[in-house]
């Protein structure tokens, strides 16, 4: 009975991994671990774009509707999102992004300026 449910959670994983489509990264999302903002990913054109949603109260560096990400653009190939930017709402800068879906549905988006390997990594989860 053990061997049975975790047989079926681990093809539902696959299942779910094996299902990302360029739509599979629009929704809201909340940044983790700090949960101090939701964006929201819409399409925009032929790429996809997010925008803040919400952030904590607390948080006065942040804004509600800033643009944070544009111009994702999805490999159907190698299953992520590419070539778009992400701009820091604190400092104003911008920077190259990609982005994956992990298996277990968190949404990992690195930033990065020139080399990907000296890029920083923000991790979000789906939120209604």
């Amino acid at each position: 009975m053990k061997q049975l449910f975790l047989s079926l959670i681990f093809l539902s994983a696959i299942q779910c991994y094996g299902q990302t489509n360029s739509e599979t990264i629009v929704g809201k999302w909340l940044k983790l671990p700090k949960e101090d903002l939701i964006i929201e990913v819409y399409p925009t054109g032929n790429a996809y774009s997010g925008k803040i949603s919400w952030v904590k109260p607390s948080d006065t560096s942040k804004q509600v509707g800033f643009l944070i990400l544009e111009n994702l653009a999805f490999n159907e190939q190698k299953k992520f999102w590419e070539h778009g930017n992400i701009y820091s709402p604190g400092s104003g800068n911008v920077y190259s992004a990609d982005a994956t879906i992990k298996p277990d549905g968190t949404l990992e988006v690195l930033g990065y300026k020139g080399m990907k390997f000296i890029g920083k990594k923000k991790y979000f989860r789906r939120v209604k």
